[in-house]
């Protein structure tokens, strides 16, 4: 294993512990050494994962006093490998939840402002995807899953706004969450071509009122399969 990987497995591991509460808020953590025994790498491999963590609001050091597991109003929770890391430790539905008001709080006003903003080309990107997500006739496919990521990144990124877009890992995330649970056979419904057909054509006609409701709607269609499934609320 390489040393960016093993720093990595280092910080989830210890993350994780923060997270679920075994290192808890305000807590010290365990010392250098206790640490180094417990993960068995080198001292500069544990030092770059605690500043890894450092760096996403979980933990601080203080002089005297060691390494402190910060609040969690500290936390960057909308950091992309804060949201893997909390999908393994909090329960599925609370998770699906919290990513699926994100997503309703933000996606329809960034598909308004791509009717604003978006370039030309972003436009074709997301035609291309859209294209991309009809391959298999709506049916959901490894291919047609990373298409409708794309397109809803696309939109995100499109909407002129870089804060919109550095959301993209959190949407990212609802996304595939929803999709894992629609695709159950119990569940299982195909894309909604149609409805992200309407998102795109408002998008591309300007027309930001359009694409403003026609984003609710498909969010709304995902409301209903997810209380189909009894994931949410």
């Amino acid at each position: 294993m390489t040393t960016q990987k093993l720093k990595d497995v280092v910080a989830e591991k210890i993350a994780l512990k923060i997270i679920d509460g075994t290192y808890p808020q305000g807590a010290v953590l365990p010392t250098e050494t206790d640490l180094l025994n417990e993960h068995g790498v080198s001292r500069t491999c544990l030092r770059e994962a605690l500043q890894v963590l450092s760096g996403k609001g979980l933990i601080s050091s203080k002089p005297k006093r060691g390494t402190i597991v910060r609040p969690d109003v500290d936390w960057n929770f909308l950091d992309a490998a804060m949201l893997e890391w909390r999908q393994k430790v909090v329960p599925a539905e609370k998770i699906l939840v919290e990513l699926t008001a994100i997503r309703t709080m933000v996606e329809p006003e960034a598909a308004a402002l791509s009717a604003l903003n978006a370039s030309d080309e972003q436009i074709e990107e997301m035609g291309r995807a859209l294209d991309d997500m009809r391959v298999a006739e709506g049916r959901r496919t490894p291919e047609t899953m990373e298409a409708d990521v794309r397109f809803h990144r696309l939109m995100l990124a499109a909407s002129g706004n870089p804060l919109l877009s550095g959301l993209g890992a959190c949407v990212e995330g609802a996304l595939r969450a929803s999709i894992a649970v629609t695709s159950r056979p119990e569940v299982e419904d195909p894309i909604a071509l149609a409805q992200h057909a309407n998102v795109f054509d408002a998008i591309r006609d300007r027309d930001p009122e359009k694409a403003r409701h026609e984003a609710k709607v498909l969010l709304q269609m995902t409301r209903e399969l997810l209380l189909k499934a009894k994931a949410v609320a």
